[in-house]
């Protein structure tokens, strides 16, 4: 096994040389790039970064580490470990080691509390491959206020309620998710929207040369680790075959209600057994469920709902192909569920819908991916706004209309830089 000080040498090329380069800092920045390097420098709390895999986790840690290093930050003083190396041992005691490593063999500093004449900045990348490593992050985070952890993992990361609770109040959590289309843009300029609702969403997938290769890539290394290594070693599930027929048989039915019983009985599963397998999905980031806004608040729960993959991108992958006007109801999914959270659901009241509501900000989205609007396309839409009192928004191919003061079509593209405002407000 390589020593543990040769793996903290050879991962902070740094340390012996002050004018090293991260190849990263060449690559275009995430949106949450600049706001997370400012908390990074900024508080004390541990920050953490999840995400699913392939989301570019890695390369934003080391950009940060970057931009610290050419603000004329001390080499030394920041530390970089990935646990995604084969040979390591994904312990609670190697975790230790390595902490231990750096402070007395690099830093020289010896015995707890460690006198640290300046602040330390210690990264850990894909550290969900080590169990329980919030214990120790804790010990050390409670040793010393000039200890700063950075942390990154797979969608799996905080599946453990213990490890939110036993970092309760010493950490900040943020999701970097698939790419934005307007992100996707920046690493490929001359690409267009359809190309990005088909495999735009995962930096790597971009560059490949196929669309063999992209789905391959998608299907092993994004979906296929989730499904198959992140669930069964964090969730301590043993039948990994339950959850890949459980995601398979989802998503060709991305844009449907569910019902529940039904897919139960088709998979096998007791319906206690097949809700808790989709919370672990949607733990996980694989799905996100949007529960019926219609009838009481204690009905919501048991009555319709849709499930949408986490990208439009997983839609490539199912045959028959479900068609492009699924991806661009999930890519609004993808958005809306980032910037709102639990606070999105449907519509659903004797067989009428509205594909997405957002109660406290009294508005209702209609996805229409087409480049021509009648009517009848958003009679229902039209009459729900005005029943209700909130604002309308249809989102087409390329459709740009003014309908009435408060109901308006945009091309879906344009969704992220639309602006949703406080409760009862407009998207303007």
């Amino acid at each position: 096994m390589t020593d543990i000080n040769d793996l903290l040498r050879l991962q902070n090329p740094w340390w012996q040389d002050r004018t090293f380069v991260l190849p990263e800092t060449l690559l275009p920045k995430r949106d949450l790039f600049v706001s997370f390097k400012e908390e990074v420098l900024g508080i004390r709390q541990v920050s953490s970064l999840i995400g699913l895999r392939r989301t570019g986790k890695s390369t934003m840690l080391r950009q940060v580490i970057a931009g610290m290093l050419s603000s004329g930050i001390d080499p030394k003083s920041i530390c970089y470990f990935s646990f995604e190396e084969p040979t390591i041992q994904a312990n609670i005691d190697y975790l230790d080691q390595v902490i231990q490593t750096y402070l007395n063999d690099v830093l020289r500093l010896t015995n707890p509390p460690y006198d640290l004449p300046a602040k330390i900045y210690i990264f850990f990348d894909e550290i969900q491959f080590v169990p329980y490593w919030q214990n120790i992050i804790k010990r050390y985070y409670d040793l010393s206020d000039k200890v700063k952890f950075v942390v990154s993992g797979s969608s799996s990361l905080f599946i453990r309620q213990e490890a939110k609770e036993s970092l309760a109040g010493r950490l900040f959590e943020h999701l970097l998710p698939p790419l934005s289309f307007s992100e996707y843009l920046r690493l490929k300029p001359a690409g267009d929207f359809s190309d990005y609702l088909a495999f735009g969403g995962f930096p790597e997938a971009i560059q490949l040369p196929s669309t063999e290769k992209k789905v391959e890539y998608l299907k092993n290394w994004v979906v296929g680790k989730v499904l198959e290594t992140d669930i069964p070693k964090s969730a301590g599930v043993r039948n990994q075959l339950d959850f890949e027929r459980l995601f398979w048989s989802l998503i060709p039915n991305t844009g449907q209600v569910i019902a529940f019983p039904k897919l139960a009985v088709e998979l096998g599963l007791s319906r206690t057994t097949l809700h808790r397998y989709l919370k672990l999905l949607e733990d996980t980031l694989l799905v996100k469920q949007f529960l019926n806004t219609a009838g009481s608040f204690r009905s919501t729960s048991r009555l319709a709902r849709k499930i949408y993959p986490a990208s439009p991108n997983f839609l490539s992958l199912v045959v028959p192909f479900p068609g492009i006007g699924f991806q661009a109801e999930t890519y609004a999914a993808q958005i809306l569920g980032q910037r709102l959270g639990k606070s999105v659901g449907i519509f659903r009241q004797r067989e009428k819908e509205v594909d997405f509501v957002i109660p406290d900000r009294k508005l209702a989205i209609e996805v229409k991916y087409q480049s021509s609007l009648h009517p009848s396309d958003y009679k229902y839409l039209k009459a729900f706004v005005e029943k209700k009192g909130f604002s309308g928004l249809i989102l087409t191919k390329n459709v740009s209309l003014e309908i009435s003061s408060n109901l308006k079509a945009i091309p879906l593209e344009n969704l992220e830089d639309e602006k949703i405002t406080e409760a009862g407000g407009k998207m303007e």
